[in-house]
């Protein structure tokens, strides 16, 4: 409840701070990387939904919470090529690949992650915890891309 309350003073203080960083790293041209995910202070707003399942405490309002977010962060991959799209070596295939951050199961565990990709037909794997990880703990899914005709939307596996 306390994050719930606090998020509208720590929010807008986050995006000053990240605009400053921005700022930096552009004036700066230093060879910084960090990740795009620095530079959203929504990644930090507590959802009511998202509340509701962190208070309960309840392993089946998690699942519902894991699987409509992962569900739909799975969903919306392909179509993002620039996001989730590398770029492949002459002779293999592309890949989609979308990792799943920890806020969006961390009540039913990484396990529980990696079943739901599985369901939907991707692969995945769990991330290692290490400090020097961009996501530690997140779970990584992937699986080959194939476009359609041109003007089509982009699918899933072939």
């Amino acid at each position: 409840m306390a994050q719930f309350v606090a998020q509208w003073v720590y929010l807008p203080l986050w995006a000053a701070s990240s605009l400053v960083l921005c700022a930096v790293v552009a004036l700066a041209s230093a060879g910084l990387n960090p990740p795009k995910s620095w530079f959203n202070p929504a990644r930090g707003l507590l959802t009511w939904s998202r509340l509701k399942a962190e208070w309960s405490r309840d392993p089946d309002a998690w699942r519902s919470y894991a699987d409509d977010r992962l569900g739909r962060r799975l969903r919306k991959a392909p179509a993002h090529q620039a996001l989730h799209v590398a770029p492949a070596a002459e002779g293999e295939r592309r890949v989609v690949s979308v990792v799943l951050p920890v806020r969006f199961f961390r009540g039913v565990g990484a396990g529980y992650a990696v079943g739901v990709a599985r369901g939907l037909g991707w692969s995945a794997e769990v991330l290692p915890v290490d400090r020097g990880q961009w996501h530690p703990g997140a779970v990584r899914a992937f699986r080959e891309y194939e476009a359609r005709a041109v003007g089509a939307e982009a699918t899933g596996p072939a």
